[in-house]
């Protein structure tokens, strides 16, 4: 099960130059190619701290408007599903990992059960992520209903565009 070292340098094929040798010698060796990546940090604009991790708070976390509470949800929402996708996977591999290890006495007989019993934990702590996902949706849901009234009374009193007719002979 021991590997060997990996080597330090790239392996060669015995010639100092070989770039002009494999490209027949049109190619120019000094050229070279470079990336430059640029990273925002503190990003201004409506939607720079909400998706990334740099600030380290939680979207919507100061509950003082309707699109706080839900964009509150919703990042609960979706990062729950991340979680849950990986732990389910977890448990898996640590199940089929777990199966090909044999008991003291060397024998593999029982080994899946062992397994089992073992990521049935992990199993169980994916399911507690997809009910996550679950009530952080129905917060939102219900605080649209228990809301609805006071939310309309709120909307009022913002500036309402004109109506325009639907028929232009009127």
């Amino acid at each position: 099960m021991n590997t060997p070292p990996r080597p330090r340098t790239a392996p060669t094929n015995g010639a100092v130059h070989n770039s002009k040798t494999r490209t027949g010698g049109g190619f120019n060796p000094s050229l070279g190619f470079s990336v430059n990546k640029t990273v925002m940090q503190g990003g201004t604009g409506a939607g720079a701290g909400a998706a990334g991790k740099t600030g380290g708070k939680v979207p919507g976390s100061d509950f003082m408007s309707n699109e706080d509470i839900r964009a509150f949800c919703e990042y609960l929402r979706k990062e729950s599903r991340n979680r849950a996708t990986e732990r389910a996977m977890d448990a898996d591999h640590l199940e089929a990992v777990l199966r090909t290890i044999p008991d003291a006495g060397g024998s593999l007989h029982g080994s899946r059960a062992r397994a089992r019993r073992v990521s049935r934990w992990l199993k169980k702590v994916a399911a507690a992520e997809k009910a996550i996902q679950k009530y952080s949706a129905m917060v939102y849901g219900t605080f649209e209903r228990e809301y609805e009234s006071d939310l309309r009374k709120v909307g009022k009193g913002r500036n309402q565009p004109p109506r325009t007719s639907k028929f232009g002979w009127r």
